[in-house]
């Protein structure tokens, strides 16, 4: 086929049942068993707040008042008019109390029944509790302070302080901004507690200066600041306890003491790759759509070009209006903009010359020099109108999407730029894979048939040239990638169509040669020499087949 690159020799499922959210609200005067074994039974007073509650380990803070079945009062908190805390689930308590808190949420009120044995036992607790009691407690949540062994070895403690907002926690290539204050906790005397750090007076050992500390998580200051940091929301404030090997870095711990650390997160760019070579380090986003423009969007952005140390500005900043995928900006920049949602703010960096590359009557991204890289972006992108989806096209529409497709992916792959073309191509495949016999209904046909439209056959066979044309080139940019494997499987495809497309068995057995598969190469060449004989190509790669056959021949013997 002409149009092939020549090689140098939901929601409407039906679902099984239907979830009720009643289901699991809390419902107040409803008995739970929550032990199992009817050993702890509680009836919810007052609804609490939120979703979450306390876990294992953490430092939770009660109000209180315990009875026995006749009403007797035996211990309340609210008669001392002091809350009482201690850490959830090791033991601390009575097993109904451990039990029962775990369940809870912030500001509940809840009346715990607890049998005997998971109460004071057969013993009881005398002068109050008598032998094998059953007991009520009116218990109140009030809040709870999240500890954490985040390294599992005691190397990094993390007490929650203040929660932090919304769901994202940073990774290892993110770049987060915190705010730290460090201290060496004195020793307490025998019998005495421990107090924080700044209570007692300890010195400041390290902290961050002004605006505070900014760096990426895999090169953080110590390996407990990353540990920790990656637990973290944005704007949480916690304290941390380092043993001396996760504290080095920041401050000199002598053994058998540890760092008491108040830290917080107080910013967090996330950083991406959009594509090879390409990495978008995101300053700010609006909360909401999480829309994204597609080709053929008309977007409108803010754009200023320099290089990577910042010392030459290639293009002061602009704000500039364009249609994605017509090569109006560099490739690098675009792959970051169509990663993008309408508002966010971020700071990309192109690695590659190729993608940095002006093309021809660009609008944004201009004045790099020809080979220059990294080139940095920093970019807004204001606002966007999606173009139609695939699902939106009629199947006239579909397959001159595909055709377009196919052929700036032709452009790509003669200019070089073979990321590019690959992505064209296998878009292409994809539109045209849309296009589905059942889903095509013959065009409206009027009086005279130079007007009739195309009928769905030819429209499903000119879908089918796509696919093949498009694979078949698609394996041509992996044979110049030389990822063999990929190369295979896309002349795969075309003979799965085809079966007997002679280039998808050169194609193939090139490929089955890269990965020294030469046996099932010589089968595809002589295959292909069958229905072209007179192929100069195959001919000519069934003698490099021969050569690679004596050389390996040679190397068993």
């Amino acid at each position: 086929m002409a149009d092939d690159i020549e090689l140098p020799a939901a929601a409407d499922l039906p679902i099984d049942e239907e979830m009720d959210d009643a289901e699991y609200e809390d419902k107040v005067n409803v008995e739970k068993d929550l032990s199992g074994d009817g050993g702890c039974k509680k009836t919810i007073l007052k609804v609490g707040k939120g979703w979450e509650g306390p876990e294992k380990g953490d430092e939770v803070t009660v109000h209180y008042v315990g009875t026995l079945l006749d009403g007797t009062k035996f211990d309340s908190s609210r008669d001392r008019d002091t809350p009482f805390t201690f850490k959830l689930g090791e033991g601390r308590v009575i097993k109904g109390w451990d039990t029962g808190v775990a369940t809870m949420k912030k500001g509940e009120l809840a009346q715990l029944v607890c049998r005997a044995d998971y109460a004071y036992g057969v013993a009881g607790s005398p002068p109050t509790i008598p032998p094998d009691a059953t007991l009520m407690f009116e218990v109140e949540l009030i809040s709870w302070r999240s500890v954490k062994d985040i390294t599992g070895d005691g190397g990094v403690i993390k007490t929650i302080i203040t929660e932090g907002q919304g769901w994202q926690t940073p990774k290892d290539t993110d770049e987060v901004v915190v705010s730290y204050t460090a201290r060496i906790p004195p020793t307490p005397a025998a019998g005495e507690k421990a107090q924080p750090a700044a209570e007692a007076g300890a010195p400041v050992v390290a902290s961050s200066t002004e605006g505070g500390a900014t760096f990426y998580v895999n090169d953080a200051p110590c390996s407990g600041f990353a540990a920790a940091v990656k637990s973290m929301k944005k704007q949480e404030q916690v304290v941390l306890l380092l043993k001396p090997e996760y504290a080095a870095g920041v401050a000199d711990v002598p053994e058998g003491q540890l760092l008491e650390v108040e830290f917080s997160l107080d910013e967090l760019h996330q950083v991406s790759q959009p594509g090879a070579g390409v990495s978008k380090k995101t300053l700010s986003e609006p909360e909401g759509s999480y829309t994204k423009p597609n080709d053929g969007s008309t977007v409108k952005v803010r754009v200023t070009t320099r290089s990577a140390d910042g010392s030459t500005v290639y293009e002061d900043t602009r704000e500039v209006e364009y249609v994605t995928d017509e090569e109006q900006v560099p490739e690098g920049l675009e792959l970051a903009i169509t990663s993008m949602r309408a508002g966010e703010h971020a700071i990309v960096t192109v690695t590659e010359p190729v993608l940095a590359a002006v093309p021809d009557g660009a609008v944004a991204g201009t004045g790099v020099p020809a080979g220059a890289a990294p080139v940095v972006y920093d970019v807004m992108l204001l606002s966007f109108q999606k173009a139609k989806e695939k699902w939106e096209m009629n199947h006239q529409e579909k397959l001159a999407s595909a055709l377009a497709r196919k052929e700036k992916g032709n452009a790509a792959y003669k200019a070089g730029r073979l990321a590019r073309a690959a992505r064209q191509y296998n878009a292409a495949v994809e539109t045209a894979n849309s296009i589905n016999e059942g889903d095509l209904a013959p065009n409206p046909v009027s009086s005279t048939s130079e007007e009739a439209g195309p009928n769905p056959g030819s429209v499903l066979s000119q879908a089918k040239d796509v696919k093949k044309t498009c694979m078949n080139n698609c394996a041509a940019v992996e044979l110049k990638r030389q990822n063999w494997t990929e190369a295979a499987k896309q002349a795969s495809k075309v003979l799965e169509l085809d079966p007997s497309n002679v280039k998808a068995l050169y194609r193939r057995a090139q490929a089955r040669m890269g990965l020294a598969e030469l046996i099932e190469a010589e089968l595809d060449i002589k295959r292909g020499l069958l229905i072209e004989p007179d192929s100069t190509d195959l001919q000519a790669l069934h003698r490099r087949l021969k050569v690679q056959l004596r050389e390996l021949n040679k190397k068993e013997a």
